[in-house]
């Protein structure tokens, strides 16, 4: 039985579109888009951010540096976090889950864009707990997150669902016997709650 529902944060709940602040960069900067978008993917200072081991202005001096940004750290900050949007589907399933089963929030961020999206986007104080990557030391697909988050729930690891859009996660979150399931879109969302028997 599914006493908990752990749920991802981006591309889930909250849509983002990280292309124009990319464009952003590879204008202030001396690399083409292609290759900004490359180095953000890849990037060791990116990762380090969101384990809470770099502050934001290390972040911004790495990311100047290496892609020869020339732009202020205000305009940096407010280029980088605001590329989100509400998943209003997915709010809506979230507020008639609330009160009826536990849910716990986990998320791989950074203080600049959790903080931005708890101030912008509601549906994050709906979350009996929340568990950001910064905050705890360690990113998804750690195994040690999600016995984290499961911990949290109050539950054992068979008692909670988990639903996230990389398939590296799910499959990380399986090994430990969570109930993992891919989000691809609200229909399957719907679906797959109404399989568990929560919706």
């Amino acid at each position: 039985m599914v006493k908990a529902i752990i749920f991802d944060l981006g591309n889930v709940i909250i849509k983002f579109d990280e292309a124009p602040t990319f464009r952003k960069w590879a204008e202030c900067g001396n690399k083409p888009f292609s290759d900004v978008k490359k180095y953000h993917g890849n990037s060791p200072a990116r990762k380090s951010f969101e384990r809470g081991e770099i502050t934001p202005k290390q972040f911004y001096s790495k990311y100047t540096r290496d892609l020869g940004l020339k732009i202020r750290y205000n305009d940096f900050v407010d280029n980088y976090c605001d590329i989100f949007t509400i998943n209003w589907e997915v709010e809506e399933i979230i507020k008639s889950l609330k009160g009826k089963i536990r849910l716990v929030l986990l998320s791989n961020t950074n203080v600049l864009q959790y903080e931005y999206c708890k101030k912008r986007f509601k549906v994050l104080k709906l979350f009996d707990e929340r568990i950001a990557s910064h905050e705890v030391g360690m990113r998804k697909p750690n195994p040690f997150i999600f016995l984290k988050a499961v911990q949290k729930a109050g539950v054992l690891p068979f008692n909670c669902a988990y639903f996230d859009d990389i398939a590296e996660f799910i499959y990380a979150a399986r090994c430990l016997g969570i109930r993992a399931f891919q989000y691809k879109n609200t229909e399957k969302l719907r679906k797959d709650l109404k399989k568990i028997r929560v919706l």
